[in-house]
C-alpha cells in the first residue's frame, strides 16, 4: 500500500495495476492516510431496484450508509466503485488498467468533494516563472496541444495535461496536481498560484480577448464540478475570486506563433 498526498489530502493506495500509473510515486508521504482507495477483481454483488441517479455513463445507488456506482460503457457493466465514509473500494469486472484509472478518477472526485475549498476543473496547465496558466476547453479543440507548445517554445513546464485542482489558501487561488491527467499521464507534483484561465478554440489566425464576468462563467461552469451541499457557500466565494482573475478566450492555430501571440498579450496584461 502507497500513501500519497494530493493538494495536502494524505490518501491510502492499493492498486491492482500501480506501476502504469505515471510517476504516482513522486507523490509519495510518509504520512498518515486520511483516506483509503483499493482495487478488488473480486465480484460486487450488484444492487437491485432503481437507481438514485441514472446517467449514459454510470447508475447510483444509495443503501443504507454506503453509494454504489456502477460504471457503465456500451450499455455494459464495466465496474463498481463502493463509496463507505473514508474507504472507497473498486471492483474491477473488466480487469485492466483503463477501468482501474477511471474508477479511481471518481474516487478521487469524491475525495475531493469532502473538501470544502477546492474545485475540479478540466485543463491542460503549464507554469511559467513560477505563475500558473490553465488552458481550457471543450475535448478535441487542442489544449494538450496548446500545452505541450508552450513547453516546446518557453521555459514553460507541465502542471497537469486534463484533471487540475484549485486550492483557496489563505485567500490565494492555488493550482495543484495530481497523478490522473489524462490519456498522455502528463503531470508532474508541483503547485503554483493560479494567474489566468485561456479558454481555447480553434481558429485559422490567432486572436486572444478577454471575456466579461457572464461569458466567464458559461465557459467555467462547463469545465468544473459543481458544489454539494456543504460546500455550497464556499464553492461561490471560490467561483467569485476566479472570476476576478484575467479570463480570455483565444482562437488559434497550433503553430508556434500562437504561444508568442498569447504570450505577449499576457505579459501586457501583467499576468507573466
Amino acid at each position: 500500500m502507497l500513501t500519497i498526498q494530493i493538494a495536502h489530502i494524505n490518501i491510502n493506495i492499493d492498486f491492482k495495476f500501480e506501476e502504469q500509473f505515471h510517476n504516482i510515486e513522486t507523490y509519495q508521504t510518509n504520512e498518515i492516510g486520511e483516506y483509503e482507495i483499493h482495487s478488488h477483481f473480486e465480484e460486487l454483488s450488484l444492487p437491485t431496484g432503481e437507481p438514485t441517479r441514472h446517467t449514459e455513463f454510470y447508475d447510483i445507488y444509495e443503501i443504507d450508509d454506503k453509494t454504489i456506482q456502477l460504471q457503465k460503457s456500451n450499455d455494459r457493466i464495466i465496474g463498481g466503485i463502493v463509496y463507505n465514509k473514508k474507504r472507497i473500494d473498486l471492483y474491477l469486472i473488466q480487469k485492466d488498467f483503463v477501468t482501474e484509472y477511471l474508477l479511481s478518477q471518481y474516487a478521487l472526485l469524491y475525495i475531493l468533494n469532502q473538501k470544502q475549498n477546492a474545485i475540479f476543473i478540466h485543463g491542460a496547465s503549464v507554469v511559467y516563472h513560477s505563475k500558473g496558466i490553465l488552458f481550457s476547453a471543450k475535448s478535441g479543440t487542442g489544449k494538450s496541444t496548446h500545452a505541450r507548445l508552450w513547453r516546446t517554445y518557453t521555459d514553460a513546464v507541465s502542471l497537469n495535461d486534463d484533471k487540475n485542482i484549485i486550492v483557496l489558501e489563505d485567500g490565494q487561488l492555488m493550482l495543484y496536481s495530481n497523478p490522473w491527467s489524462g490519456k498522455h499521464q502528463i503531470h508532474q507534483n508541483i503547485t503554483a498560484p493560479l494567474t489566468c484561465i485561456v479558454f481555447l478554440k480553434q481558429e485559422k489566425e490567432n486572436q486572444v480577448s478577454k471575456v466579461g464576468v457572464r461569458e466567464a462563467m458559461r465557459l467555467l461552469l462547463g469545465q468544473i464540478e459543481p458544489p454539494k451541499k456543504n460546500s455550497v457557500d464556499v464553492w461561490n466565494k471560490m467561483v467569485d475570486q476566479i472570476l476576478e482573475l484575467p479570463i480570455y478566450s483565444y482562437g488559434c492555430n497550433m503553430n508556434p506563433d500562437a504561444v508568442t501571440t498569447l504570450k505577449t498579450r499576457l505579459e501586457m496584461d501583467l499576468c507573466l
